[in-house]
């Protein structure tokens, strides 16, 4: 996987360095060491790119990566539609 030095959370530890420190990096460094070994984006990038469009697509964080993000995010949601923005501004905080 590929990000940019400012954005990643994941550079290769054997520990989660954000382990009882921040709970959404810890997260986020979890997706990013798992995805980093399987880049298996499992059919997640059709549902991003229904609800998701045009969207920081230049950013060096791969399609498949903010397809799960977006995924996981959603899971918690009572309305996709709805929650885009809070997700966009989401992935901001921590990606943009």
């Amino acid at each position: 996987m590929t990000f940019s030095s400012k954005s990643a959370f994941f550079k290769g530890e054997r520990e989660n360095p954000f382990e009882r420190v921040d709970q959404n990096k810890a997260m986020l460094w979890f997706y990013e060491q798992g995805y980093s070994i399987t880049g298996d984006e499992r059919g997640l990038i059709d549902e991003y790119r229904c609800y998701v469009r045009e969207f920081r697509e230049d950013d060096g964080v791969p399609e498949g990566f903010k397809a799960l993000l977006f995924n996981r995010y959603m899971k918690m949601s009572f309305s996709v539609v709805d929650s885009i923005p809070d997700f966009k501004a989401f992935y901001e905080e921590y990606y943009g």
